[in-house]
């Protein structure tokens, strides 16, 4: 992951601070008072929309500076950043949480990172509990464009992505055990400037 990238990114300041409009479309599947954790919280800006709705909420992202500056700006009592990597994190306990979060991070890492963050997930979540994933796809403009570093995988203007085969992830996720509540690949989810990638909206149930 890139993670002097992520530093320098989120210490410009030139992040968007509204919610996602995944975070906000999900929030008809979360319920008051049960546990979620947002795996590369970014900016904190969709944890603190879950937070603000009653759900007990755990952030973390491997920015430390990013993580800092959430700290010194938040004191909500159903939220805690933590500076982690989050394949590794000890944070991924069996039957821990109810939801968790990933939007925009998964393609920041291998696939083979990928394939144990997968089952890590699975075995964090509580009976019935969610996996709530946006993603960019290969059907993305940009994919191609650049260096290429590994199998759909490309440096572009200094930062690296792997683009992600929708029917690919699905099949994993089931292979491990989840249902799949949603599977969606289109353009219109993930709107920035005059940008309008074609993204992956995957929500799997344990």
């Amino acid at each position: 992951m890139d993670y002097q990238y992520w530093n320098n990114y989120y210490n410009k300041k030139i992040a968007p601070i509204e919610p996602s409009k995944f975070a906000e479309y999900v929030l008809k599947y979360l319920e008051e008072g049960k546990k979620l954790i947002e795996l590369g919280c970014g900016n904190g800006r969709d944890s603190l929309l879950f937070s603000k709705h009653g759900i007990n909420v755990t952030a973390i992202d491997q920015s430390d500076k990013s993580i800092n500056n959430l700290k010194e700006n938040n004191s909500m009592d159903k939220i805690e950043f933590i500076a982690d990597d989050f394949i590794k994190t000890k944070l991924l306990e069996k039957r821990t949480f109810d939801y968790v979060y990933s939007r925009f991070t998964m393609h920041s890492i291998s696939e083979e990172e990928e394939n144990i963050l997968l089952q890590r997930v699975y075995e964090t979540l509580k009976r019935d509990g969610l996996f709530l994933i946006e993603v960019r796809s290969t059907k993305d403009d940009i994919y191609g464009l650049g260096e290429k570093v590994g199998r759909n995988t490309y440096i572009y203007n200094e930062h690296c992505r792997r683009f992600i085969v929708i029917e690919e992830l699905v099949d994993k996720l089931k292979s491990i055990g989840f249902n799949i509540v949603l599977a969606d690949e289109a353009d219109n989810y993930a709107i920035y400037k005059d940008q309008n990638p074609i993204v992956i909206r995957v929500i799997a149930k344990k």
